[in-house]
């Protein structure tokens, strides 16, 4: 036998002669969390035994390690169906819920806020916690502009940010989702200047001017010009027929009255000549 193949050999020797002595425990820790999981969770949705969540779980182990186990105890099958879909970025869930614990299992265990986490990172995750509910759908309909601007408001800034978005000021023209740089910027001071004049930053050319400068009309430097949304109004009206009109309201009641004395006047006529 060449030095070699001999060195080969006992590589291969010790590599086997070592393997049971670390299987043998992260075997057993497998199956304890898939005993766990079944008594805690039951056999979920698929009718999972033992044996297919040990199988499951090994898998899960030899890719990401013994990380896996406290989360798949704490979330059950959600916990495992997380993983495989999250798929290369399993260890980004991992560290998450290492940093976030159980406020990240209801973001891991829901496909959707899993896909926003996945798709925007930390901050994305971070805003959900902080803003359930709001959070994942401004983040689903604008992206990473809403995670970062919902990160630095209040509670109340954040719920108003979404009845804006409800009632469709951040689509009420083509620069509209600048409004979340702004609150991004300048918090909920500029939150509560937005939702105070909301009629008026619907309109293009006023937002356009709000956008130059935001900070002076939050001090009152400046003042929103509600004129651009008069002017086309005014430009499209018929003043000819306008005016018309408006005489004719006018002096409607004295026609009226003209008129009947007329008819009355008309009706006596022949009782007259008889």
């Amino acid at each position: 036998m060449t030095p070699s193949l001999l060195l080969a050999t006992c590589v291969l020797l010790g590599a086997w002669i070592g393997l049971p002595a670390h299987a043998g425990p992260a075997s057993t820790a497998i199956r304890e969390t898939a005993e766990y999981v079944l008594t805690r969770f039951g056999r979920g949705s698929a009718g999972q035994t033992v044996e297919d969540l040990v199988g499951n779980t090994t898998t899960l182990v030899a890719r990401h390690g013994d990380a896996v186990l406290p989360l798949v105890r704490t979330a059950g099958h959600d916990g495992i169906a997380a993983l495989e879909r999250a798929g290369d970025q399993a260890p980004n869930v991992l560290r998450l819920y290492a940093a976030r614990g159980d406020q990240a299992v209801w973001i891991i265990t829901e496909p959707r806020k899993l896909s926003l986490f996945l798709k925007h990172g930390d901050a994305a995750a971070d805003a959900m916690i902080r803003h359930p509910g709001v959070a994942e759908d401004l983040i689903g309909r604008f992206g990473g502009d809403a995670t970062v601007a919902l990160n630095g408001l209040s509670k109340q800034s954040a719920q108003r940010l979404g009845m804006l978005a409800e009632g469709g000021l951040l689509n009420a023209t083509p620069r509209s989702t600048e409004i979340l740089s702004v609150a991004r910027q300048y918090g909920d001071g500029a939150m509560e200047f937005i939702w105070r004049n909301k009629g008026p930053l619907a309109v293009a050319s006023v937002l356009g001017a709000f956008l130059v400068d935001p900070q002076s009309y939050f001090t009152g430097a400046k003042q929103l010009l509600v004129d651009p949304v008069i002017t086309p109004i005014v430009a499209s009206v018929s003043w000819t027929w306008l005016i018309a009109g408006m005489l004719s309201l006018l002096f409607l009641p004295f026609i009226v009255r003209r008129l009947r004395s007329a008819y009355a006047a008309l009706r006596r006529t022949p009782q007259a000549g008889k």
